[in-house]
């Protein structure tokens, strides 16, 4: 009879813990004011534990769409909050919510959004939303109007890791200052592999200790400044060559060779305190040799990282003694989904013992919002069937929550909403900040090589023709302005040659016009298979053409003994592919201009720097191969003027 009076109550507490109350601002001060995590989750129901550990996204949204209806694949941009978005946020109590350059174009329309937001959710949820997202610096910014800086690669570049405190400090002052209180950043990853498609020069390097140095650099001035740092991804993506955007990549590197290579920055990272590490979509079957049947594609996987509690829980918590929360990459990346149903990839993760599921299941219109409680019914079954312990969803939660109470995020900013635009203007994109982030992208510009005779800086006059290539025909604009914002006074023409343009004689022409050539090479995300002869391989015609028109322009500027400098537009290890280039500069990233500004400064620095404005002062943050593999230039390279 005690057996079975235990097992009643035990299913009438569960049930019970279903369908307390919801929270109220009254309990969550007293919690709060007495510091007790323990206070709080005491007092919230299963239900909203587990919303606790889901934060979405609202990058797009259709209005209007009835009940079974299908939404758009491609709705439209949310720049300003609506009925709909604010029922979806009222009606589960999410952690927190992750924005995206769809929604932060415009600062104080992005101060809006986030206050509007948490507005919504405070209607029914008493815990305040956690904002987040990527800016990073670089290639990866959201925040359309702030101070880009040139990214990971380029700050490493310039061997100053007061540059790295400087800029990362920055940005996540700009962020706090629009309401953002997660930077998703930094990227710790150790680029070692040249044909990363999705690392690159977001990556410090390839060397595991000047990553380190860097890291820990970076998470203490964002922290520094009360937002979160959030260094990325664990257990490590530089030595992936497949995108997990895209696909599910596998590293076949041993135990040891991680060891050695991929860890250092993440124990830099948690020596210096970092409060939230992101998980990576890759299969790493000498950490976790688990294989299943994918449900989606029915092969044979190794159990990805994300959804692996050997790595997430064994080694990143038990060996590495992490205790801050862990958060998923996003769960609608390729990685994920080709391989999962959503539901039942959310249920993984919180089996591997991940905090935060960011981006669990798609919703864009209102027939979507009920897939969020298919989520967490989902996880209800697994708690209920012992495959989750209720304990390890409490100590989830109290982690997030501490979290949110060491940042303040437990009280709502009852700020006017004027009052933080005002503030956001005047704390965003300064005078001071674009003076830094000048000083840092000019000072990240490497030459690597630089002709005696025909190198730079370019000597020009006013009867100068100085003629500029580019891979990406979005880039024309961007060259065009940067010339005319350093006074150039010459003739100039920027040409692109995207689209699989073939070498003919109106470029042979533009070639015997010119004084002066830059080619602006950007190889892509798959860098090219070179044969014997030096001809790219015939393979993805966005390569081929990448490849192919740079090298006949070269082969002729060469020819005719024209001075040209090879731009290595985004990672440097283009001039591996262009030994002959009788002068080679790096810049580490360039991105169109976006809202009527450049999207990261390194360009206009490039160019300063041909042109003798500036002088180059990086060196590689990486070893360059050449096409056979052999390392054509040592990490550490550099010239001066």
């Amino acid at each position: 009879m005690k057996l079975l009076a235990t097992i009643s109550l035990s299913l009438s507490l569960l049930a019970l813990s279903n369908s307390l109350p919801s929270n109220d601002s009254a309990i969550i001060d007293e919690c709060v004011k007495c510091g007790s995590v323990n206070c709080l989750v005491s007092r919230m129901s299963l239900q909203d534990k587990i919303a606790q550990k889901l934060m979405p996204d609202v990058q797009g949204w259709q209005v209007g769409v009835a009940p079974g209806g299908t939404c758009s694949r491609f709705p439209p941009d949310v720049i300003t909050t609506n009925s709909e978005v604010d029922t979806y946020l009222k009606k589960y109590k999410f952690g927190g919510v992750i924005l995206f350059a769809l929604n932060l174009r415009d600062t104080a329309a992005g101060i809006r959004l986030v206050d509007a937001f948490q507005k919504s959710n405070a209607v029914n949820n008493k815990i305040p939303l956690m904002v987040s997202t990527d800016q990073e610096g670089g290639l990866v910014t959201r925040l359309g109007l702030g101070t880009m800086f040139p990214g990971n690669m380029a700050m490493a570049a310039t061997g100053n890791t007061g540059y790295t405190s400087q800029a990362a400090g920055i940005m996540a002052k700009e962020l706090k200052s629009v309401g953002i209180q997660v930077q998703f950043g930094p990227d710790v990853d150790v680029n070692v592999n040249p044909a990363n498609p999705v690392i690159g020069a977001r990556s410090f390097g390839d060397d595991p200790a000047q990553v380190s140095l860097n890291t820990a650099a970076y998470v203490t001035a964002v922290q520094e400044q009360g937002t979160v740092s959030c260094a990325k991804h664990f257990p490590g993506h530089g030595d992936t060559a497949s995108d997990s955007h895209s696909s599910l990549p596998l590293v076949n590197k041993t135990r040891s060779q991680w060891e050695a290579e991929d860890l250092p920055p993440f124990k830099a990272a948690i020596s210096a305190g970092i409060d939230m590490i992101m998980t990576a979509h890759i299969q790493y079957p000498n950490l976790d040799s688990t294989q299943l049947v994918s449900a989606v594609t029915g092969e044979t996987i190794y159990l990805p990282a994300t959804l692996s509690k050997t790595i997430q829980s064994d080694i990143l918590r038990g060996e590495l003694g992490f205790k801050g929360v862990t958060i998923t990459d996003a769960m609608n990346m390729a990685g994920i989904v080709q391989q999962f149903d959503p539901v039942d990839a959310v249920g993984r993760l919180f089996t591997a013992g991940v905090d935060i599921a960011l981006m669990p299941i798609p919703v864009n219109c209102a027939p979507k919002i009920d897939n969020v409680q298919l989520v967490i019914d989902h996880v209800i079954d697994l708690i209920n069937d012992g495959t989750i312990k209720m304990k390890d969803i409490d100590d989830s939660v109290k982690r997030i929550l501490k979290l949110k109470m060491k940042y303040g995020m437990l009280k709502l900013d009852d700020t006017p909403v004027e009052d933080k635009v005002a503030y956001g203007l005047a704390n965003i994109n300064t005078a001071a900040s674009k003076a830094a982030e000048k000083q840092i992208s000019d000072d990240a510009v490497t030459l690597v090589k630089n002709d005696p005779e025909t190198g730079i800086p370019f000597k020009t006059t006013s009867q100068s023709n100085v003629v500029i290539f580019t891979a990406v025909t979005s880039y024309t604009s961007s060259f065009t302005s940067i010339m005319n914002d350093l006074n150039a006074d010459f003739k100039f023409s920027v040409n692109s040659f995207q689209g699989n343009v073939t070498y003919n004689d109106t470029h042979k022409a533009l070639i015997d016009s010119a004084t002066h050539i830059i080619i602006g090479s950007e190889l892509g995300a798959n860098t090219p298979a070179i044969t014997g002869s030096g001809v790219i391989d015939q393979g993805a015609s966005t390569t081929t053409y990448r490849f192919n028109f740079p090298r006949a322009v070269l082969d002729e500027a060469i020819a005719q003994k024209k001075p040209v400098v090879l731009l290595s537009q985004r990672v440097p290890y283009d001039i591996g592919y262009y030994p002959d280039a009788p002068t080679s500069v790096c810049i580490y990233g360039v991105k169109a201009i976006t809202n009527g500004v450049y999207g990261m400064p390194n360009l206009k620095s490039g160019i300063s720097a041909i042109l003798g404005i500036t002088k180059p002062k990086g060196k590689l943050p990486v070893q360059i191969p050449d096409t056979v593999g052999n390392i054509l230039y040592e990490r550490g390279t550099g010239l001066t003027l």
